[in-house]
């Protein structure tokens, strides 16, 4: 990185291709099996839907990193909470603080819109990211993820 200067960005209705670049540092990431795959129809829709927030960290315009989240409106209570989806950041770019930094950008988003409540969800065998969130301030606590293919249905 060596002094570079990282910018962060709240995207919006139309930062396709910066978003698309988000989409293909998840797939490396991540190890998506299809690592050049980007679904655009999805990327605009996505970026239409007012509930869907996603902020990138570039360096001299290069995306490097970023986070996605969903805004949930509540029923049972007033107000929303938020989703935070997705977190990467380059390997190069790691542990450089810009990984916290996307996640306050997430709570500073979050405070103006007055959503009371920012929750993520880790692997239990995932201790990278079970660290970085509590490092960056997250309480955790023990919730059970169902998942349901509804193709068997």
């Amino acid at each position: 990185m060596n002094n570079s200067v990282v910018e962060y960005t709240k995207l919006k209705n139309r930062d396709n291709s910066k978003f698309s670049e988000l989409v293909l540092l998840f797939n490396v990431e991540f190890e998506s099996p299809n690592p050049n795959y980007v679904n655009s129809e999805n990327i605009e829709k996505l970026l239409k839907n007012p509930n869907f927030v996603c902020f990138v960290a570039t360096i001299n315009g290069r995306v490097v990193g970023g986070l996605t989240g969903f805004e949930l409106e509540m029923y049972d209570r007033e107000g929303s909470s938020m989703y935070l989806y997705d977190l990467a950041v380059i390997n190069e770019c790691q542990r450089n603080g810009i990984g916290s930094r996307l996640v306050y950008e997430m709570i500073e988003y979050c405070k103006s819109k007055s959503i009371k409540e920012l929750f993520v969800q880790a692997d239990g065998i995932d201790q990278h990211a079970i660290n970085f969130y509590t490092k960056v301030g997250g309480e955790q606590t023990q919730t059970f993820h169902f998942s349901f293919d509804t193709s068997n249905y």
